[in-house]
Order: structure tokens, then sequence, then C-alpha cells
């Protein structure tokens, strides 16, 4: 199932076809005219939420309304509410948002791909910024935190920041948490996982520092573009999702998270110890080789030798999985402090 976010309502919707339905209407729809429930409305706004993590929260119950509602509907001619509102819509006539509320987080694991900090360290002659990746890929798990409040969509045109002249591109799968989890174990971590969805983690690469200030790196308005839906779908294999990136068609990064270095599930445990993790909060599994900054050569400085695989204006990223979709952004505005 295809859960989205649609309309100027933020409305969870159920993608099917080249449709997205409005399961919430479908469902109060249904509890009007299949059963003799007193309060159908308030009933549907319960068991069957039009809010995104209100919905998840529900779990099992949500998704067995929303598979109710869209049976009941596909033998109903007639697809409009108990008002009369529109609730089946044609997918390009319609905007999907980012699946994510403001108040979810989007933990980001950190050098999480053998062969993309390996392309790094190969690509790179200072014995420093060698040290740096070596210490990053050692040792637990290591991530970062993107804000939720300013991601983008499918679609969205990405501003380029003026405070670089080196933006990337990053392909990933995110997990999202289902329920509540706090000192969770690994074995234990698959039951809180309740959908996937994708994400391009767009990062800036001038003058990365490792240290207090690396985030300042990777948030931005639009940092994150997250969707273009999360698939519930409990025959995936977290750990079998491929993903690829493609700048203006040409295949840049092809991977899959079998070869992340730390788990899903290993990431789960990790951060759940002594902290909560909330229905509708994503954790992002890290990035394979082939992006920008993995692909160029460095010099004993740190200094780019060529810098034509970082990102202009006009470039248009697509980020897609087979499992999962593809989000696709363009990029607009000027490459900062290039004349």
């Amino acid at each position: 199932m295809k859960i989205a976010v649609f309309g100027p309502n933020r409305r969870v919707g159920v993608v099917v076809g080249d449709d997205v339905v409005d399961v919430n209407g479908a469902y109060a729809k249904y509890l009007t005219e299949r059963t003799d429930s007193v309060r159908p409305a308030a009933r549907a706004a319960h068991e069957v939420p039009a809010e995104l993590n209100s919905f998840i929260e529900q779990g099992d119950d949500a998704l067995a309304g929303a598979n109710t509602a869209l049976d009941f509907l596909s033998e109903d001619s007639d697809k409009t509410g108990v008002d009369g509102e529109q609730l089946v819509f044609p997918l390009n006539a319609v905007t999907l948002h980012a699946p994510i509320e403001g108040q979810s987080r989007i933990f980001a694991a950190l050098a999480n791909f053998a062969d993309h900090m390996q392309a790094a360290a190969d690509n790179t002659s200072n014995g420093s910024d060698k040290a740096t990746l070596d210490r990053l890929v050692s040792g637990g798990p290591k991530y970062f935190i993107k804000d939720p409040r300013v991601v983008s969509a499918d679609g969205d045109d990405l501003a380029y920041p003026r405070r670089t002249n080196l933006l990337d591109y990053e392909a990933e799968v995110a997990v999202v948490i289902g329920k509540r989890a706090k000192d969770i174990a690994a074995n234990d971590f698959g039951s809180y996982i309740w959908g996937y969805t994708l994400v391009n983690d767009w990062s800036i690469r001038d003058n990365v520092s490792f240290g207090p200030d690396f985030q300042y790196s990777k948030n931005f308005d639009g940092a994150a573009t997250v969707g273009p839906w999360i698939v519930v779908d409990e025959s995936l294999d977290p750990q079998d999702i491929p993903v690829e990136a493609r700048i203006n068609g040409e295949v840049r990064q092809s991977g899959n998270t079998k070869s992340m270095i730390h788990s899903f599930a290993s990431l789960g445990e990790y951060l759940s110890r002594d902290s909560t993790l909330f229905p509708g909060d994503l954790i992002s599994g890290g990035t394979p080789k082939g992006t920008a900054v993995d692909s160029s050569t460095r010099d004993a400085e740190g200094k780019f030798a060529d810098d034509s695989l970082f990102l202009n204006p006009g470039d248009v990223v697509e980020v897609s999985s087979t499992a999962l979709g593809s989000i696709t952004n363009t990029i607009s505005g000027s490459r900062g402090g290039k004349k």
C-alpha cells in the first residue's frame, strides 16, 4: 500500500494506479452506508485518521480500515463522500507533499556505506582526510538530524544555497517508525518498521567539518527530499532495497541497502537507547558510492581538482527505487559565488 499526503489540507491518501483516494472520507462513507454507526464521521476520524502521524499510530487498524474503504469504493459507482465531496483524485492533478509531519524527526546515518567511504578515501591524497574517513567508518553507528519542517517533496525545485559552490546529492532509503520504541533490541526492530520511503540527503561540501557544526552542511531549506509516498509492505526486506540516483538521466549511484555497514535494526537499537522514537520518525540508512564528493579527486590541501560532478542550476536529480518509486527535483537559482 502506498500512503501519500496530498492536497491543500495535507490529508492521508492511498495511491491506487494513477489516482489517490481520500481514505478517511471513503471510510466515513462506508460507515454511513453499510453500518449502523451513530457518528460515522467521528468514528472514521478515530479509526482511519486523515492526519499522517495519527494514521501511522493507529497501526494495523488504520490499514485495515483503509482497505475496507477502498474495497467499498471500488464497488460504488458514486465516488463522492457523504457531503458530496470528491474522494478520488488523479495523481497528476493534485500536490503530493513529503510524507512526514513537522514534529517528526529524520535521523540520517553517517558514513554507512563502505563503498562510498572507500571511494572518497581513494580520491584524496590528504593524510588527515584519510584518517578522518577511517574514523567515521570505524566503531558503532553515527548519525545526524535533518530538520523535517523544511523538507522538499517530489517535483519541488531546490534553490541552490548561496553559501556553497559544491552542492551534492545522496540517494537513500529510509524506514518509517510505526510505534513508540525505547531501548529496543536489534532483533526486535522489524516490528517497529511501519513503512519505507526515499530520501535525497542534499549536502553542502564546501569546507565540511565533522565537528560540532557538521549539521550546518546538512541543513538548509529543502535539504531533504522525502517521498513520494510511504510504501507499507511486510514482504519487503529492509536490507534488500535497491536505490539509484540519476543526474540529467545519467546514473550516478546504484546501490542496495544490503551494503549498509550498520543495518536499520542496528541503527534502531542505537538510536532508541534511553530515547523514545515516535510514530512518523524516519531513519535514513545512508548513501552508496557515486556522489559528487566521493567521485571527485582532491589534492593534498583538500581542494577538488575538478568540481564538474557537483550540481548546477538546471540539473534534474532523480532518486529512485524499483520497490519504492521515485522523487525528482530541479536545481534552481545560481551556483553560489560563481560568476
